[in-house]
């Protein structure tokens, strides 16, 4: 995919390793394809970082005061320089992959839209949200073959 200046500057930073098949690539395709679908800033910059579990709980506990543990979290800057960020959690993905039989690549894929979307923003808090953030996670990551 060739990039313009609409599209996004995606940035994968990797603390954990991705499942195999979620390549740095494909997340920042996924991010694209939401920012092109869903009319994004252009030339916006968007971080995404894959974490471990505890790494990712602390943060939640931190930065959203729910010391659960959580799949993605978005961080809204809508900076010039940094538009957000995607903070993923790898053991959290392969977990949920094996309970619903896909694999764990298209879980993190699913997550990094997941947040991306949330940063253009999608919510998922009412019955109603959540269906239309499923329909539009499905068109951005089934637009790759499913991963």
């Amino acid at each position: 995919m060739a990039t313009n200046s609409y599209a996004p500057r995606v940035e994968v930073l990797a603390e954990a390793p991705a499942p195999t098949g979620a390549s740095a690539a494909a997340m920042a395709a996924c991010v694209r394809r939401a920012w092109e679908a869903f009319d994004g800033p252009p030339g916006a910059g968007v971080d995404v970082v894959l974490l471990g579990e505890d790494e990712h709980t602390r943060l939640h506990a931190r930065w959203m005061d729910d010391p659960s543990s959580t799949d993605v979290m978005a961080v809204a800057y809508r900076d010039a320089d940094l538009w957000g960020e995607i903070l993923v959690n790898v053991d959290c993905a392969q977990r949920v992959a094996q309970e619903r039989g896909h694999s764990a690549a298209r879980e993190c894929l699913l997550y990094v839209t997941h947040g991306a979307l949330h940063l253009l923003g999608f919510d998922d808090l009412s019955p109603r949200a959540a269906v239309a953030m499923r329909a539009a996670e499905e068109r951005i990551v089934g637009a790759r073959g499913g991963a």
